[in-house]
């Protein structure tokens, strides 16, 4: 607070003895109500001063959250009056003592600010009931209108009773010449429900005057809401902002009216918000375009010795403000869909609003490093007019207090950054200012006796009466008596002409009378003055009686004075109190109603639970049966199965006895055929499929060459390859084969003529890059008998959406060489064929190349 005006030196001296004292910003966060019972909330209220946000788990699981402290958490239970009883009554108090305060409504759009500040009707916001809370204070300690003036220069002229009258008198003249200016109240519009509550612990010796003004900052250009245009008019003089003498930050040129009543200052605020720049958006439908700043200024002036008018001395005159700031929400062009002039509107609501939390947060740095840096960085204060308007409050010149309004509906990433701001204004510390009152030394109380004395004065002076002594009471019969014999001064008049003048006798009776008439006169002069010094004398003593009776009155008064007021603080308490059960006890309806639902909901689950419990055990029934039956069909069915495999296995099993029985047929009658026909014989039943039919051998009776009876030289056909039936001429296969696979000279090896071989798979795109849609894989071993085979593994190449290919596998074919005999067929044939020359000639050189004659192989040296 600053007071117009020089300052007392005394008030100076103590002002600057509490300039170090610091008080942090006071930040409250108030939650909307949800609209919805479908709509989940993001926000959970940990206590009074905390609370929690948390968004739920995005697509790779990750939830996140976040927990802020602040002075004060209003829930979406809590009322309009109970807000403002926290957050704006203590300020009232301050402002009626000569203390300035701000405060700023902070948050996303539509998150319910203007709600908040303004309210309506049937449930004024802050600024209503600061009115009604204002002027219910004041109403009996009022100065006359006009009585108070604005100097244009942030300060108030002081003018006597005379001007005031003269002041009024033109503005009755102009309201008549321009009766629009009036305000007219609507047909649609309803009562105002008012807010009582009146403080007590006011200052009596002083005359208070409300004034007020509006304005709003839109593109950063400020403009009076309060201008005296005609309606429909567009105003297009912006204001510009200076400062006065004292440091102050004010706007100039602004409309400050002057108020007398809350209807009437409520009348200006409701003028002020039909010219405010609104628009819809897809977020809110009456969305602000702009920040508006209603300010509310109380001048007090002490009233002089007599108690009746006011000390016309401008340096006596105190001015608190409390100004109430709405700011514009910050929106996201995507999510509120704006375009064209709403979209540059919110370019510039974003960047005033960015550019006050940059001043604040390098104020909190400056407070916060001052004692590692010697030069502190400056604050931007002039970037935008915003910060530019209350640049004296965040330099100490009143206390900050803040409004978070969140919306529990919004998305984590538009909250946090809200929050996060509102947590760190709280540790932002301004300087403390000390409520200024006056003390010019006169007599506390002086209304007070003024007003008791009008009221009462005839009847102490009566009273007194009695207390006069005896010895100096005076006997007002007799005097009047008295007055009434010496009231006759003298004999009449005779009764002259003009012509009777010149008669000597009769003028001498006219001397005669006059000569009488003066001695009487002189004689009733001395007996006034006897009189009116012994009623003086009276009257001292009465004013000394009367002096020590009002002493004690006073005393006496200030004592009711003080049990009234303590009754009304108490009344007031139980009002707020009584207020804070009802909400309470709404509240308790709601948890309860809720409670119940609840419980609805539950035993409804509940039911639903045991109808699916119910129906799964159903279900699970029928399908067990249907399991037993299918499993003894599956059983029977496989029974019959394993019969006819037993059958079959049987068969091949006489077969293979059979076909056992006629080789030892064949093998016993061989051994008296020469060598070379039975090699032959042997050779070819070995290599017969049929093992039933026997070739006749045709000797054409040629000599023989003995170089082709040696086992270097004897050979069998090669047998000849073929390809599977499961590879298809048109399809593109990958040959994934060992490095140095081993010749099996097989029947079974597959011949694949679009192929691709590859020893080693290291990169994917050999399988998605070539264009295949078959996979073929060789790997070589041996069996438990230690017998060589190879095992082609087969499977689709599909190509997938992300331009790489899947390998699924489908099929495995096992190739390896086996004899009817079982084992190996090389240590069969071997086998047999030593058999065969030990029954003939017995050496183990001849058995060993007749073996190889009868596999149809090159020689032992080329096969070791």
């Amino acid at each position: 607070m600053k007071r117009v005006g020089s300052q007392p030196a005394k008030l100076q001296k103590k002002y600057r003895a509490e300039d170090d004292a610091k008080d942090p910003i006071q930040v409250y966060c108030r939650i909307r109500p949800i609209q919805s019972s479908l709509e989940s909330s993001c926000i959970k209220v940990v206590s009074d001063t905390e609370i929690q946000i948390y968004c739920p788990p995005d697509e790779r699981g990750i939830s996140r959250e976040g927990q802020f402290s602040y002075k004060k958490i209003f829930t979406e239970y809590e009322t309009q009056e109970v807000v403002f009883q926290d957050l704006g009554l203590p300020l009232i108090e301050q402002l009626l003592t000569g203390k300035s305060s701000l405060i700023f409504a902070y948050g996303i759009s539509g998150s319910g600010k203007s709600y908040t500040m303004t309210g309506n009707q049937e449930d004024g916001g802050i600024v209503g009931r600061c009115f009604d809370v204002i002027f219910n204070s004041i109403q009996n300690y009022q100065a006359r209108r006009f009585t108070f003036k604005p100097d244009k220069l942030n300060g108030f002229d002081v003018y006597s009773m005379e001007d005031a009258l003269f002041f009024k008198s033109e503005d009755f003249k102009n309201n008549v010449k321009n009766p629009s200016k009036t305000s007219k109240k609507k047909d649609g519009d309803t009562d105002r429900i008012p807010f009582n509550y009146k403080i007590m612990d006011i200052e009596q010796d002083v005359a208070y005057s409300v004034f007020i003004s509006y304005v709003e900052i839109y593109h950063n250009y400020v403009y009076d809401l309060l201008e005296d245009v005609s309606d429909g008019e567009i105003r297009r003089n912006s204001k510009i902002i200076r400062e006065d003498s004292n440091g102050n930050m004010y706007v100039h040129g602004v409309n400050e009216q002057e108020v007398f009543n809350a209807d009437e200052a409520f009348e200006w605020l409701r003028k002020g918000q039909l010219r405010k720049r609104t628009a819809p958006t897809f977020l809110n439908m009456d969305s602000s375009r702009s920040h508006t700043v209603f300010t509310i200024r109380v001048v007090q002036a002490p009233l002089d010795t007599d108690g009746v008018s006011i000390i016309q001395d401008k340096k006596y005159t105190v001015v608190s403000q409390l100004s109430l700031v709405d700011l514009a929400g910050s929106e996201r062009a995507g999510k509120a869909k704006t375009t064209g002039q709403r979209l540059q509107e919110a370019g510039e609501i974003n960047k005033s609003l960015s550019n006050l939390k940059q001043c604040l947060k390098i104020l909190y740095e400056n407070q916060s490093s001052s004692n590692l840096r010697n030069i502190a960085e400056k604050i931007p204060y002039r970037t935008s007019r915003l910060t530019h308007l209350f640049k004296s409050f965040f330099e100490g010149s009143g206390s900050i207090r803040m409004l978070i309004c969140v919306n529990p509906i919004s998305e984590y990433t538009e909250l946090l950054p809200v929050l996060q701001f509102g947590e760190m204004s709280g540790s932002v510390q301004v300087k403390r200012t000390t409520p200024l009152r006056m003390d010019i030394g006169l007599t506390p109380g002086r209304r007070k006796v003024i007003d008791v004395q009008s009221i009462n004065r005839i009847p102490c002076v009566i009273e007194e009466d009695t207390r006069v002594p005896q010895d100096n009471k005076i006997n007002y019969e007799s005097k009047e008596n008295c007055f009434g014999s010496y009231l006759n001064l003298g004999p009449p008049l005779p009764d002259l002409e003009v012509d009777d003048l010149l008669d000597n006798e009769k003028r001498q009776q006219l001397i005669t009378a006059l000569d009488q008439r003066i001695k009487k006169k002189e004689e009733l002069r001395a007996l006034l003055i006897t009189q009116s010094n012994d009623i003086r004398s009276q009257i001292v003593v009465l004013e000394s009686n009367y002096a020590g009776a009002k002493q004690e009155i006073n005393s006496l008064q200030i004592l009711r004075d003080q049990d009234t007021n303590k009754v009304k603080q108490y009344q007031n308490k139980s009002f707020l109190l009584e207020n804070e059960l009802a909400s309470l006890k709404r509240k308790l309806e709601f948890m309860d109603n809720e409670n119940k639902r609840l419980k609805s909901d539950l035993n409804a689950k509940d039911n639903m639970l045991n109808q699916v419990s119910v129906d799964k055990d159903l279900l699970k029934q029928k399908y067990n049966t249907k399991i037993v039956k299918k499993q003894e069909q599956l059983s029977r069915e496989f029974k019959d199965k394993w019969k006819v495999q037993e059958n079959e296995f049987e068969a091949k099993l006489q077969d293979k006895k059979r076909k056992l029985r006629h080789i030892k047929n064949i093998v016993e009658s061989t051994e008296n055929i020469p060598g070379h026909f039975s090699r032959r014989i042997v050779k070819r039943t070995l290599s017969d499929e049929s093992l039933n039919k026997i070739e006749p051998v045709v000797n054409n009776g040629k000599p023989t060459d003995s170089k082709q009876n040696e086992p270097s030289q004897a050979t069998l056909r090669y047998l000849r390859s073929r390809r599977s039936k499961s590879c298809d001429p048109h399809e593109r296969w990958i040959e994934h084969k060992p490095p140095v696979p081993i010749p099996l000279q097989t029947v079974m090896q597959p011949k694949l003529k679009k192929r691709k071989s590859i020893t080693k798979l290291t990169d994917a795109k050999t399988v998605s890059n070539n264009g295949a849609s078959k996979y073929c894989l060789l790997t070589q071993g041996s069996d438990e008998q230690g017998i060589p085979e190879a095992k082609l593994y087969k499977a689709d190449i599909i190509q997938t959406m992300g331009g790489g290919a899947q390998v699924v596998f489908n099929d495995v074919e096992t190739l390896k060489q086996d004899s009817p005999l079982g084992g190996s067929p090389v240590k069969n044939r071997i086998q047999a064929y030593n058999n065969e020359v030990k029954a003939h000639r017995g050496g183990p050189e001849d058995i060993q190349s007749k073996c190889y004659g009868i596999q149809g192989g090159y020689t032992p040296t080329s096969r070791k």
